[in-house]
């Protein structure tokens, strides 16, 4: 008996794979459960990021708002255009987190930034993701 390569049309994983890629080239929505978490071309408004200090942070460019988290304790605080800073790292007594807006007319593209000091000096910065309500997209 002689071993024959399978016809294209008979190999369903490539054809699933093709079916996946096309979808997200053309963008056509695909439904998640709700436990999926990523961040979504165009819907990514959410993301967490890790400061060194140990805190986490929830940069949410939709509120423009930002939520300051440390393992031990909890919540924080929080920074908004209301609220700008400093909020006190609960991780470092020597740490701040403030939010800093771009300034109008001389950084059209610039993001809104949150700092890191460490003994007043920036040690880290984030910028909110793209579509801030808070740098006005």
């Amino acid at each position: 008996m002689t071993t024959q390569a399978m016809p294209h049309a008979r190999r369903p994983e490539r054809t699933a794979l093709r079916t996946a890629l096309a979808v997200a080239v053309t963008g056509t929505a695909i439904a998640l459960p709700t436990s999926t978490a990523f961040a979504a071309p165009g819907g990514g408004h959410v993301k967490e990021v890790k400061a060194q200090s140990g805190e986490t942070l929830k940069l949410d460019g939709k509120s423009g708002s930002v939520s300051v988290q440390d393992p031990e304790h909890g919540f924080t605080g929080v920074l908004n255009h209301d609220k700008p800073g400093p909020v006190q790292s609960r991780m470092d007594p020597n740490g701040t987190y403030t939010l800093v807006f771009p300034k109008p007319a001389a950084q059209a593209d610039a993001a809104t930034k949150v700092v890191y000091k460490h003994d007043g000096k920036t040690t880290q910065t984030f910028d909110l993701p793209k579509g801030s309500a808070a740098d006005g997209r």
